[in-house]
């Protein structure tokens, strides 16, 4: 991440910190799926080890939902709108626009507010594993964190 990436994230740790906080490479995470039967969708954590102290835990919820049909909500009202594409067997999620819903309104966030373009993209890759890349760019201040990751399904 970026200098403005590492600020973004260190900020949006009052609402529950939704991006990695810190620069750790080659350290061990597990993400975990499950069903959110009261949103409509899929609960989705993260816990991403560190170097040093407790890992970082990251919770969000994938809900079939809002104008574009998906979106992401990571909690205190926010969200975003997602496209889903597919290319070359990859999942594709791209924000649309970030939301803040209050007292069952859903205001839409101007440009200027918002932390960029982000894309996730899920890639089935040899061995039956899968890869995970999030990227987050801002017209103004270019790629401002890529998170990569490479995982595999454990049997239940």
């Amino acid at each position: 991440m970026n200098a403005g990436g590492w600020l973004l994230a260190q900020a949006l740790r009052l609402i529950g910190a939704p991006l990695p906080t810190t620069r750790c490479v080659h350290v061990p995470s597990v993400v975990t799926v499950t069903e959110d039967k009261t949103g409509g969708g899929q609960i989705w954590t993260r816990i991403y080890a560190r170097r040093g102290g407790f890992p970082q835990v990251v919770h969000s919820a994938k809900r079939f939902a809002g104008p574009s049909g998906l979106e992401e909500y990571v909690g205190y009202g926010l969200g975003m709108a997602l496209e889903l594409l597919v290319r070359e067997g990859a999942l594709i999620f791209r924000s649309r626009n970030y939301f803040l819903q209050l007292f069952g309104h859903r205001l839409v966030l101007p440009a200027w507010a918002c932390p960029g373009e982000l894309t996730v993209i899920h890639a089935e890759v040899p061995d039956g594993r899968f890869s995970f890349t999030l990227q987050l760019r801002h017209p103004r201040f270019g790629l401002m964190l890529r998170q990569m990751a490479l995982y595999r399904e454990l049997a239940s």
